[in-house]
């Protein structure tokens, strides 16, 4: 039986790091490691910059087609990213 002041390892690190303000860093660099496999290869070989801020992704990327396409597809990109983290990281998609 738990006594009231027990909780799991999980809860504990996951109010530790709302209270350091890693939060938002942690999820940035979580999408970054899952963007070639929400995007695929030819999407990640020429994005240069990701950036996560305030619920809004940032993409970088160096072809103008590209960006365009990229453009188009914002809603589903919110919409993988989202499933992939399992909760709702990004809410906006700003292609540069």
């Amino acid at each position: 039986m738990k006594r009231s002041n027990e909780r799991s390892l999980g809860d504990a690190i996951g109010d530790m790091v709302e209270a350091l303000g890693l939060r938002q860093k942690l999820d940035e660099q979580a999408v970054i490691a899952a963007w070639e496999q929400v995007t695929g290869p030819m999407i990640a070989r020429h994005t240069t910059s990701l950036r996560l801020r305030a619920g809004t992704l940032r993409v970088k990327v160096d072809s103008a087609p590209l960006r365009h396409e990229l453009g188009y597809q914002r809603d589903g990109i919110i919409q993988l990213v989202n499933e992939r983290m399992g909760r709702v990281v990004i809410t906006a998609v700003v292609v540069e």
